[in-house]
């Protein structure tokens, strides 16, 4: 008798177990964005190579959830994720999957997330490349960076900064000594390490990448009052810098941190169907837009003659209305 109805009660008990969330990842939030999106401003044309396709940067959602000491984070995109493969991508025979160790090699995504929600307190510049601001109503106080090599990254971050630094001090106009060149400089890897997370706990399952954000880092679980800015783009595996500056879409004293630019038509190696003598249009395929906000005009609001850059609004996921 006892064993006749042992194998039901234990499916019963299996069943129970997997219809629920599993200890310690319950959901925070999520926030949804249109299929079919991944145009940037409206006119962006993916580049004309076998490396990316339509749909490849096409973000569908984000989600949040609450496991171990930190948050995970999942993006799922339109499209499986490519992964990267043992092919050569150089003449030296380096390997693809040797340089992108953590499964995915085509996409970046950025998080700029305003925790005090205090407008103008916080950043509002974007990494560098980005080639748009947050607004001050959703000023950050850290940001992660979701790319195929975070520790090149992380570290090219900081000699960018120092770069700039020794720039503005050169400038006619600045009042920084050497004491204070040499103070701020010596602040850039803690201030780098404090704000900005790159991170290399990474999944890939199909269309879906998440990655884990400990909350030594954003000091507790992600949470649903906090606004988020989330922007996609194309990877600049190698950081191309020289090939920016020779097609005229970046200036001597700027750079770009693993990012494909956008250029006016159809390109091998950088987003095409950019505007003609548009310098700071911004080479982000995919944004979350608040509810009532669209995507296209939202990057497509800047002025170069003016140098006015795109402003990019934050997401709020508690304040969102809820599907049906």
């Amino acid at each position: 008798m006892h064993s006749s109805r042992t194998p039901v009660l234990a499916f019963t008990l299996a069943a129970a177990l997997l219809a629920a969330p599993a200890f310690g990842r319950s959901e925070i939030f999520t926030l949804n964005d249109p299929r079919g999106d991944d145009h940037g401003d409206g006119n962006y044309v993916y580049p004309l190579n076998d490396e990316l396709n339509e749909g490849d940067l096409d973000l569908l959602s984000l989600t949040a959830r609450r496991e171990g000491a930190g948050t995970q984070f999942e993006l799922t995109f339109a499209r499986p994720v490519k992964t990267p493969g043992r092919v050569a991508i150089d003449y030296s025979g380096t390997q693809l999957d040797t340089v992108a160790r953590f499964g995915f090699y085509t996409l970046n995504v950025d998080l700029y997330i305003d925790m005090d929600r205090a407008p103008g307190s916080g950043g509002t510049s974007m990494l560098p490349g980005r080639l748009a601001e947050i607004d001050p109503a959703s000023a950050w106080e850290r940001a992660v960076v979701l790319t195929p090599r975070p520790h090149e990254a992380r570290g090219e971050l900081k000699r960018m900064l120092a770069r700039q630094l020794r720039q503005d001090a050169r400038d006619e106009d600045s009042d920084l000594g050497q004491a204070q060149l040499e103070a701020l400089q010596k602040q850039i890897p803690g201030d780098v390490e404090s704000r900005i997370f790159f991170p290399t706990q990474v999944r890939v399952r199909g269309s879906k990448i998440s990655f884990f954000v400990p909350d030594s880092f954003l000091g507790g679980p992600a949470k649903d009052t906090w606004s988020y800015v989330v922007a996609v783009s194309a990877a600049d595996l190698l950081q191309s810098f020289d090939v920016n500056r020779a097609l005229g879409r970046q200036s001597e004293d700027e750079e770009a941190l693993m990012i494909l630019p956008v250029s006016p038509g159809k390109w091998q190696d950088r987003i095409g169907g950019g505007r003609e003598g548009a310098p700071l249009q911004p080479p982000l395929m995919d944004i979350i837009a608040p509810e009532g906000r669209k995507q296209e005009t939202i990057l497509g609001d800047f002025d170069s003659r003016a140098r006015r850059p795109a402003v990019l609004p934050g997401v709020v996921p508690a304040e969102q209305p809820k599907k049906k």
